[in-house]
Formats: structure tokens, sequence, C-alpha cells
């Protein structure tokens, strides 16, 4: 019998390690791969095969484990490994960085039957990472602010920084993030900011007036016409100053 071809064995051995049954078990390895594979004692070779699968099914456990903590803390470690092997089943990881495997998480856990506010909480978690790992860029600073003449000041758009996450949950999860132990929670709909400075991610929640403020400077509106939203102009100018000194401001044109 031929030998298989590179790329038939290199696919046989891809199939053996990432396999995860909608079960979350992981089948046996790929038979074609197996048969190619010498057995010197003392490992058969499903078991020689299985060291690496099992290393790499691990590793993305890992990943969610790291990337949505407070999640994995609330539910356990028992709970949370059963439904981070069915989430791998129906959602492998497809990206060349392994940082990636989670982006479907919270929506998943939206279809499973546990407390109602961890998917909004695993949202809250993701838009953490994606704010931790967001491209640096310079920001807006108050004497750059200083400069520009009263004059300019109706006309003037602001840019914010790639660093900022918004997302409106249905639950307080931000309170829930802080304090584990909140889980009684009622459901409220919570508007929150969530951006870095530095190496550190900071949220906070919004309220009405700044979520409306920040969603017209998002997209693109004037500063006179994010100043509507606001019974004083004197408001909207305290918030952009609480802004400029969060860092989320990149450039002013």
């Amino acid at each position: 019998m031929a030998a298989p071809a590179l790329r038939e064995l290199q696919e046989a051995f891809w199939r053996s390690l990432t396999r995860v049954a909608a079960t979350g078990e992981r089948p046996p390895a790929d038979p074609a791969l197996l048969a190619v594979l010498s057995s010197p004692p003392p490992l058969a070779p499903a078991e020689r095969v299985r060291i690496y699968a099992d290393m790499y099914y691990l590793r993305l456990l890992d990943v969610l484990r790291e990337g949505f903590p407070r999640v994995c803390a609330l539910l356990g470690e028992e709970a949370f490994e059963r439904l981070g092997g069915l989430y791998l089943a129906r959602h492998p990881s497809t990206d060349p960085s392994v940082r990636h495997v989670g982006g479907a998480f919270a929506a998943f856990l939206g279809t499973e039957p546990v407390p109602a506010y961890l998917a909004d909480l695993a949202r809250l978690e993701w838009a953490r990472l994606e704010v931790f790992d967001a491209p640096d860029a310079p920001v807006l600073t108050l004497d750059q602010l200083r400069a520009v003449p009263p004059g300019d000041w109706p006309g003037l758009r602001f840019a914010p920084v790639a660093a900022l996450e918004r997302l409106v949950t249905a639950w307080p999860v931000h309170r829930i993030w802080q304090d584990e132990s909140a889980t009684a929670a009622a459901p409220a709909r919570t508007a929150l900011r969530v951006w870095r400075q530095g190496f550190a991610v900071y949220q906070t929640a919004m309220e009405a007036d700044e979520e409306r403020a920040l969603a017209g400077l998002v997209t693109g509106r004037t500063f006179a016409a994010v100043c509507e939203a606001f019974d004083a102009p004197a408001d909207a100018g305290a918030l952009l100053l609480r802004w400029i000194e969060d860092g989320i401001i990149a450039r002013a044109w």
C-alpha cells in the first residue's frame, strides 16, 4: 500500500489534533495517520498522537480561561471545562493566533443553560481583551485643546483612540466583574465604556448623556452637535475634559 503524500499526512495529523465531538469529547486519531506511525514501546501510535491532541486542546482551554477569568471563576473549573469543550466543538480555532479563539464565546454562553448575566460578563471580558490588544496611539492633550481658536470649537470633531470599546448590556456586569459575590444583581440596561491607558484597562458605566455624546463623537459629529445632548454646554465641556484625562481622544480636527 503506497504511503500517503506529505499533504495528506499533514491533514490527517491536523484532524487528529483538532477534532472535538459535538459532546465536547475528543474522538480517536485519524486512522490514516495511525496507519503510518511506528509503534516503539511503551506507547502505541494512538497514545502518542493523543499526547499532542491533549496539549493542543488544553492550550485552547487555557486561552479561554485566561480570556474569561471572571466567567471561569463564577462557573467553577469543572463547568467551565465542560462548556469549553462544547464551545470548541462548535467554534474551532480558525485563526493562526489562538488569541482569537474566544471571539464567539459570549454568544455561545447566551445559548447555554447558565446564569443569564454570564453572556454579558463574557462580552465585557472580551471587550477588555480587545482594548488591551488594540494598537497604541498618541492622545490629545489639554495643551493642544487650549490652542484651538474659540471660533473653531463649534465645528470641531474628535477621533477616539483604537483602545476604546462601548457596549450595552442587560446586566450591570461591571459590578459583577469587580465583585464575584454580586451574582444576585437584578438585570438593568447598562452602557459601558472600556479603555486602556498604558498597560491598564479600565471600565465605567455611562450615564445617558455620556452614552449619547460618546456615540456622537465616535460617528464624527461636531462638538456643537454633541453639546445639543446637554442642558448646559458646560456639562459637555466637563465631559470632554474627562475623556481627555482618560486618554480616549486621539486627535481633534
